[in-house]
């Protein structure tokens, strides 16, 4: 009973974690979110560095860093979505996707993890149903843009830069206001400057594929594609530590040799993972800086916000982490994927003011509501 309630515990901390993260970095220009990302991550190693010292050093499993590196690698492609379909969609569709993949993972023991011990199978999968309603209706609400703060010192690079009043600045606009309060706990905040990071800007002029429509319909294609795989990796990130716990030879435990006596404590493994988040960050960070020419877009006044920022998503995951453990995949991937969206969207409602209109709200009230059904038949399922 202790490790349920410690289970939902750490759902919480996943909801007003993920939910809340991107708050102080509101008032800032992220750019094109690499090297956002990357200060993010390093917030994100230092929690794992406490969480390391406090569990006492624990033995180092390298394979966890692969969870890590996966996460780091579908956050980028995040950005590339962003551009190609927008904020709106891509959130719709990596956070489904991640959903999904770590449901069915739990429910029939892919990858050589266990299957997740359910009650009441059928109150899950409606559960689940819920909460792929609650995902789509979310999609629907609309927000106002407040305008971020720009920082006369950032280096912006070539390229970067989006016309006043063009498509691609309201867009723009959109995407950083979604990209802080209707996140699923993974992405980094929405670029203000929809330029991918990876394109040379110096050898295409800009917007010359606005002109060509069999383009246009590649890119989104790519957009959607890029968006399932990032939310792939989102909900694969937790196999690798989970399977080094469930391959331990401990109780009913598979048993393999190289992983005998690995610990069943689920945050032994957390200080890996963010290994891996921040060694893929980095190597994401100077692949960018080399097509970019060493011209990326930096800015000295988002590094203290995006570090904190990065602290907070930490301890969110740490709950996750919990979750996972404790309620398994089935409970936790529905509860942690929807539940910040609840969190992020009182900050946008209560705090800045930034969902208005009749249609809003009720669009929001079904969001809570499907939200609601999800929790209730979830709970219900697993006991």
């Amino acid at each position: 009973m202790v490790s349920v309630m410690l289970g939902y515990v750490g759902i919480v901390m996943a909801m007003v974690f993920f939910g809340s993260n991107f708050v102080i970095v509101k008032k800032f220009d992220s750019g094109d979110g690499v090297f956002f990302q990357l200060w993010m991550c390093m917030g994100i190693w230092t929690v794992g560095l406490v969480v390391n010292l406090i569990q006492g050093s624990p033995k180092f499993w390298p394979l966890a860093m692969a969870g890590g590196a996966l996460w780091a690698t579908g956050n980028v492609l995040c950005v590339y979505v962003i551009q190609q379909i927008g904020m709106g969609l891509g959130l719709v569709i990596w956070g489904s996707m991640a959903m999904l993949v770590g449901w069915f993972t739990g429910f029939f023991g892919l990858f050589g993890l266990q299957k997740d011990e359910l009650a009441v199978v059928w109150l899950n999968v409606l559960g689940l149903g819920f909460a792929l309603a609650s995902l789509l209706t979310s999609f629907k609400v609309k927000v106002t843009h407040q305008p971020t703060e720009q920082d006369p010192n950032a280096n912006n690079g070539e390229g970067f830069v989006v016309l006043p009043g063009s498509e691609q600045d309201s867009e723009a606009k959109l995407a950083s206001v979604q990209g802080e309060y209707n996140n699923f706990g993974h992405v980094v905040t929405g670029p203000s400057q929809l330029t991918s990071p990876f394109s040379d800007d110096n050898n295409n002029p800009p917007h010359s594929s606005n002109n060509d429509a069999n383009a246009a319909k590649a890119n989104k294609l790519w957009g959607i594609v890029c968006a399932l795989c990032a939310g792939f990796f989102f909900g694969n990130n937790f196999d690798p530590p989970t399977y080094i716990q469930q391959h331990n030879c401990h109780q009913d435990n598979k048993c393999l040799e190289e992983y005998r006596g690995a610990s069943s404590d689920p945050l032994d493994y957390v200080f890996a993972h963010f290994c891996g988040i921040l060694l893929m960050a980095m190597l994401i960070f100077f692949a960018y800086c080399i097509v970019k020419r060493n011209n990326p877009w930096v800015s000295p006044q988002i590094c203290l916000p995006a570090y904190l920022s990065g602290m907070m998503w930490a301890l969110g995951q740490v709950g996750w982490f919990m979750a996972n453990a404790s309620l398994g995949y089935t409970v936790a991937f529905p509860l942690a994927v929807i539940g910040p969206g609840i969190i992020g969207s009182m900050w946008s409602v209560f705090v800045f003011k930034e969902i208005r209109g009749l249609r809003n709200y009720l669009l929001l009230g079904g969001v809570f509501g499907f939200a609601i059904c999800t929790a209730v038949c979830i709970v219900m399922s697993k006991h």
